[in-house]
């Protein structure tokens, strides 16, 4: 046994692996994800007490984000973003597919999972999730996005990631649910 080592190589570009934060003020993962608390929407990121990120409930390293959503109220979303500065380029090294590994709980209602991009031009493209069973299952599942599915988007110039549950285009009353996110890179296909 020994400590576990972590790799990026020419083919993948993380993106978050969620295994830099901390609980100490100013490196939480709420600090670096914002949610609800400052975006008004239904989303609470982190546990509420530390540890702030999840560490029991992984898809690979020591932690994963946990998200908190409830589309039962205005603005009947939930979404957490990140925001890059300087702006990430992600076509570096022939990299063109975004992929996330999403982890669902059996009690959540059905609900709409998306992923938003915002361009440095303010330019944003959202792609939602076929697997409408998604945020019910309570086993990692990775999702593939090509980029060029967030259409209009210069994935050179990524300034804000946003993952969401609900329609930010057409919001309609949901659920409440937990849901819980690790391993953001960009790939080669």
């Amino acid at each position: 046994k020994g400590s576990v080592w972590s790799f990026t190589t020419a083919d993948s570009l993380v993106i978050d692996d969620m295994e830099g934060y901390t609980d100490d003020e100013g490196n939480r993962i709420y600090e670096s994800w914002i949610d609800g608390w400052t975006n008004a929407t239904g989303s609470v990121v982190g546990n509420l007490v530390a540890p702030f990120a999840e560490r029991t409930i992984v898809h690979s390293g020591r932690q994963a984000m946990p998200v908190d959503f409830d589309n039962t109220k205005a603005p009947f979303y939930s979404e957490a973003e990140r925001e890059f500065a300087p702006v990430q380029d992600w076509t570096v090294n022939g990299v063109k597919v975004l992929t996330l590994f999403v982890c669902g709980v059996a009690t959540n209602q059905a609900e709409p999972f998306y992923v938003a991009l915002e361009d440095k031009a303010g330019k944003v493209g959202v792609v939602t999730s076929t697997n409408t069973a998604l945020l019910t299952r309570a086993e990692w599942t990775e999702w593939k996005i090509p980029l060029t599915s967030f259409t209009g988007v210069n994935a050179a110039a990524v300034k804000t990631i946003s993952v969401g549950v609900g329609s930010r285009m057409s919001p309609k009353a949901g659920g409440i649910g937990k849901l819980y996110l690790d391993d953001i890179r960009v790939v080669k296909p």
